[in-house]
């Protein structure tokens, strides 16, 4: 996972709360904690679709000058702006949709390991 980076001399102009990982602010004070990222594999060939390995999910603790903490879910997997900031609530509804996708992929997978049987 990259690590938020940027290329300023200038001081932050906050301080950090203990859970920033941030490394420079640009002279603001937007925090953000360590993103973590779920990346799918290859398939059995090694091939992705566009040809690299990339995330599908992205998140991070945030909190920008004057707005809540937040977890910052971005469903392009590459932090671009294209996600939403959760609140508590919103984290469980994500966790909750995550578990249920979770057993139906399960499903799928044994499903699958019952039709392919015997082919491999």
């Amino acid at each position: 996972m990259p690590k938020t980076r940027a290329i300023n001399t200038a001081p932050p102009s906050g301080v950090c709360p203990p859970w920033c990982t941030a490394i420079d602010h640009l002279n603001d004070a937007v925090h953000q904690g360590a993103p973590i990222a779920l990346t799918a594999p290859g398939d059995e060939t090694g091939a992705y679709d566009d040809g690299e390995p990339y995330a599908l999910l992205w998140a991070a603790l945030v909190c920008n000058e004057g707005q809540p903490t937040r977890v910052y879910l971005d469903a392009l997997g590459d932090a671009s702006g294209g996600g939403t900031r959760l609140d508590v609530a919103g984290v469980d509804a994500v966790l909750a949709d995550l578990r249920l996708y979770a057993d139906r992929l399960q499903q799928m997978r044994d499903h699958l390991a019952q039709i392919t049987e015997g082919e491999q």
